[in-house]
């Protein structure tokens, strides 16, 4: 009977590492959610005979977005590897402003998007030139 206890113990611990884990990725892809939406504000607000500062605030835009696309994706392949499938809610909860001329992220982790810091692209040259 020991034996059950302790492997309920070693599952209790598992079961809480994967919460507190999603719960980290969640709460990084919530503070890049309301970053991104603020310079989304700052920028449309910004009226396009500011020159420099609409170029800059752009730029801050974008990185902005690259962020929370990326935390977006964390929180997705987190949620797949522990058998969450569904992803309806996160979509609802963290949408993802447009962006003119940039293209959608991906949502699901097999599509990643090609910006992310290359990653896409070098295990394909892995892949092919080898």
């Amino acid at each position: 009977m020991a034996g059950k206890f302790e492997r309920l113990g070693v599952e209790r611990e598992i079961a809480e590492e994967m919460a507190n884990s999603l719960g980290r990725i969640g709460r990084k892809l919530s503070r890049h959610h309301r970053a991104v939406w603020q310079a989304m504000a700052a920028w449309e607000a910004c009226p396009d005979t500011a020159g420099d500062g609409k170029k800059r605030l752009k730029e801050t835009l974008s990185h902005t977005m690259d962020l929370a696309e990326k935390a977006h994706y964390n929180l997705i392949v987190q949620r797949e590897a522990i058998g969450l499938g569904d992803h309806g809610e996160v979509e609802k909860k963290f949408p993802l402003p447009k962006m003119p001329g940039r293209p959608p992220a991906a949502v699901v982790p097999a599509t990643p998007r090609l910006s992310f810091a290359g990653g896409f692209l070098r295990a394909r040259r892995r892949k092919t030139s080898g």
